[in-house]
């Protein structure tokens, strides 16, 4: 009766071995990894955003210029003093102003501080961005420069299009006699800009704004729970081998018997984890094209859009790669168990004496 029992216990515990082996190879990949600033440093790369930030910031300007009212100064007298550009003239000047280096740099720096910040036991999470280069880039020659340079590849202006427009139309070269009146007019405006650019700029201090300042807040605020879902995370392999420790005590009773225990969860606890990691980049890829996308409005850039949830698919693929690394090595491990099982013997059952 009390070896059924143990059988019995032992089932159970290899049941729940089972299911708590699956959640804890996805708690443990995204638990260790998701507070660490490597993991976003590689999804940027990866999808090589700080090349591709000039064509974000142009669509973000394109559609900016669309809602100029809503825009604070000098933000909006910049876009009004650079009517002229198109989407590709805008990624151009952006480039000379922000280019790949800086911008890499600079959101690599303000990972690792975040990361560093959010680890501290003491202090509020911070990460300053400092904008001293990109404002000496903004009064330099070289973006005064880059704005001529587009302007001589535009097409000229007529007086006609310039009365009816009130001004140079979109697309147009001024002509000669107003060209240092334009170029005038794009350098005030840039270095009105840059006087009124920090130089130095922590999103986490300007507290629940509209946007990714809502979401910055919300990350604070959450700083102590993430931190002990991290802390969890590091020590959640505890329960599965608890377990196997369980099942060992109430149901092995020899060599072989121990391979068959432990093997056959192991083997299905990582079959099972490597389906569920599969197809989860796929999914979620549905979830956004299918269930949010429909619902973000319609001036939205599609390009920022697009770029970010590249970067999250890449962390959220740098994740599941590492639940599929752990799943295949708990598999392979219960799958050599089950083989080193079948070629130890049996224990050969006891022979009855013949009978006198």
């Amino acid at each position: 009766m009390l070896r059924l029992l143990a059988r019995f216990v032992a089932v159970c515990c290899a049941i729940a071995f089972v299911f708590a082996a699956i959640g804890v190879v996805f708690f443990h990949a995204a638990g260790t990894r998701f507070l660490q600033a490597s993991i976003y440093k590689r999804a940027l790369a990866q999808q090589h955003i700080y090349e591709r930030a000039p064509a974000l910031a142009a669509d973000l300007a394109v559609h900016a210029s669309r809602y100029r009212t809503r825009l604070p100064e000098p933000a909006a007298g910049a876009l009004e003093a650079a009517a002229q550009l198109t989407p590709a003239d805008w990624e151009r000047m952006f480039g000379v102003v922000a280019p790949a280096s800086y911008l890499r740099a600079q959101g690599e720096g303000g990972l690792d501080q975040l990361a560093r910040s959010f680890h501290a036991e003491t202090g509020p999470i911070s990460a300053k961005f400092s904008l001293t280069e990109l404002k000496e880039r903004l009064v330099g020659g070289p973006a005064e420069e880059a704005f001529a340079a587009i302007l001589q590849t535009l097409p000229p202006a007529t007086t006609v299009e310039i009365q009816e427009a009130g001004a140079v139309p979109a697309g147009r070269r001024p002509p000669d006699a107003m060209l240092s009146q334009v170029r005038g007019q794009f350098r005030e405006a840039m270095r009105s800009l840059a006087d009124r650019l920090p130089d130095t700029v922590d999103p986490f201090a300007l507290g629940p704004v509209p946007g990714v300042g809502r979401a910055l807040a919300a990350l604070a605020d959450a700083q102590d729970t993430l931190l002990a879902v991290e802390q969890w995370s590091r020590w959640s392999p505890a329960l599965p081998a608890v377990l196997l420790l369980l099942i060992a005590l109430f149901g092995v009773r020899s060599l072989r018997g121990g391979l068959l225990w432990w093997g056959i969860p192991c083997f299905l606890a990582g079959a099972l984890a490597a389906l569920l990691a599969l197809p989860a980049v796929p999914a979620a890829r549905w979830i956004f094209t299918v269930v949010l996308e429909p619902y973000f409005p319609p001036a939205a850039p599609s390009a920022v859009i697009e770029a970010a949830f590249g970067v999250i698919t890449a962390v959220v693929q740098e994740i599941m790669t590492a639940a599929l690394i752990s799943a295949a090595c708990l598999g392979g491990a219960g799958l050599l168990c089950m083989i080193l099982a079948h070629f130890c013997r049996r224990k050969a059952p006891a022979i009855a004496a013949p009978a006198a």
